[in-house]
C-alpha cells in the first residue's frame, strides 16, 4: 500500500526509517517538505502531487503547527485519502469537521499518536465503547510535566531546577508554556473524551497550569502520604460531561503517583469493564512513530469497512460532575473544579485538586 508522509521532523524520520527497513506492507511514495528541504527523490513540495495521485491510499500527517496540518488533513479526506495524524492541536481544532468528512466519505481517520505517545489509549477507548458506557477518562498525558513533578516528588527538588533539567534533556521546549500551562493536555483530554463518549466537546472547561507548584507544597503533601500529578480529567453521567486540566492530588503509593519521568498513563472506567490503566512511553520519536505505524495497519485492515467514528451522542457540559477539595494558597475549599480554578486564578496562587470519591 502506497502512502505519503507530511513533514520530516523527529517522529516522521523515525516513522520513515521503520517503514523503509521493517515494514513491507507499506511504501512511502512521497514525503512533503518545505521548498529547499526536498533533498531526496521522493521528497516533494506541492501537496497537490499527493492529492491527485490515485495510488496514494493513506496520508500520514506528521507536521507541527496548526493551520497547515488542519488544511492538509481536510484536503486529503476531500480527495478520498485515509488520514493518520499525530498532530493533537490540529486534530482538536478540527475534530468535528474532520470526523464528519471521514464519516461521509467512508474513510478512516486515525489518531492514536495524538494522545499518550505509544500508549494505545485511543484504540482501547474505541474498543471498550462498543460494549461499555465509558464513565471517566483520566490521564497523565504530558511527559514534560510528569518528569518535573516526579523528580520533585522523589528527590524533593525545586520546580525551576527540574524544568531546566527537562529542557536540558530535551523533554521540554525552550518555551514550555504549552506543557506547563496545560494547553497540550487540554487538546489530548478533549480528543479522548470525545472518543470515549461518542460526542463532541463543545464547551470551555477549566485549565489550570502547574507552574506555581512549589517544593514546599509537594513536601507538605508528602508528609500526609500524598503527592501531585498533572492530569487531564474527564467524567460522564448519561449525556452530561465535565472535564479539566489541573494538578491532581493522589496517594503516594498509587500507580499514578509512581509513573516515572516522561512516561504517560491513561485510566479508563467503563460500566462493564471497571478500571483499566494503560502505561508506556509518552513522548519521543520512536514511541510516537510506533503508534503511527499501528494506525496505518488499522487502516489497511479496515479499509473496506464502515468507519467507527460515528459521534451521535449530544453531550451537555455539567461542571458539578467534577467536585472535590481545592488546596489554594494554604486553604482547603470544597467545590467544583470550575469554581476552584476561578478562585485560584483570582488569587494568583497554586491549585492542587483532590477529587471526591464517587
Amino acid at each position: 500500500m502506497k502512502i505519503a508522509v507530511l513533514g520530516y521532523g523527529g517522529v516522521a524520520q523515525a516513522f520513515c526509517k521503520y517503514i523503509d527497513e521493517r515494514d513491507s506492507d507499506f511504501e512511502i511514495k512521497y514525503i512533503l517538505r518545505r521548498k529547499g528541504k526536498d533533498t531526496e527523490p521522493r521528497m516533494i513540495t506541492d501537496i497537490n502531487t499527493i492529492l491527485t495521485d490515485n495510488e496514494i491510499m493513506i496520508v500520514v500527517d506528521l507536521l507541527g503547527g496548526l493551520d497547515l496540518s488542519l488544511q492538509y488533513m481536510r484536503q486529503a479526506l476531500a480527495a478520498r485519502k485515509h488520514v493518520v495524524t499525530a498532530n493533537k492541536a490540529a486534530l482538536c481544532r478540527g475534530f468535528k469537521e474532520l470526523t464528519t468528512l471521514a464519516d461521509k466519505g467512508k474513510l478512516q481517520l486515525r489518531y492514536e499518536a495524538t494522545c499518550g505517545g505509544t500508549v494505545p489509549i485511543v484504540a482501547e477507548l474505541i474498543s471498550l465503547s462498543r460494549c461499555n458506557e465509558i464513565n471517566s477518562v483520566f490521564g497523565i498525558l504530558n511527559g514534560t510535566t510528569n518528569y518535573i513533578l516526579y523528580k520533585m516528588f522523589k528527590e524533593r527538588a525545586e520546580f525551576d531546577d527540574m524544568l531546566k533539567d527537562a529542557q536540558r534533556l530535551g523533554y521540554a521546549e525552550a518555551d514550555p508554556t504549552a506543557d506547563i500551562g496545560g494547553f497540550d493536555v487540554a487538546n489530548k483530554i478533549s480528543i479522548l473524551s470525545a472518543t470515549a463518549y461518542r460526542g463532541y466537546i463543545t464547551s470551555d472547561y477549566p485549565v489550570y497550569g502547574m507552574d506555581m507548584i512549589t517544593k514546599r507544597l509537594m513536601d507538605g503533601f508528602a508528609e500526609t502520604g500524598k503527592t501531585v500529578k498533572y492530569m487531564g480529567i474527564s467524567k460522564r453521567k448519561g449525556n452530561r460531561y465535565a472535564l479539566g486540566v489541573v494538578p491532581v492530588v493522589v496517594n503516594a503509593g498509587s500507580i499514578e503517583a509512581n509513573v516515572p519521568l516522561n512516561y504517560n498513563m491513561g485510566i479508563i472506567t467503563g460500566d462493564n469493564c471497571g478500571d483499566i490503566k494503560l502505561y508506556g512511553q509518552g513522548a519521543g520519536g520512536r514511541p510516537t512513530a510506533d503508534a503511527v505505524v499501528r494506525d496505518c495497519h488499522t487502516v489497511k485492515e479496515t479499509i473496506n469497512t464502515q468507519p467507527e467514528f460515528i459521534f451521535t451522542n449530544e453531550l451537555v457540559y455539567d461542571p458539578e460532575l467534577l467536585t472535590g477539595t481545592g488546596y489554594i494558597g494554604g486553604q482547603a475549599i470544597h467545590g467544583n473544579l470550575e469554581h476552584l480554578t476561578a478562585i485560584a486564578r483570582d488569587r494568583e496562587v497554586a491549585l492542587a485538586f483532590e477529587m471526591d470519591n464517587d
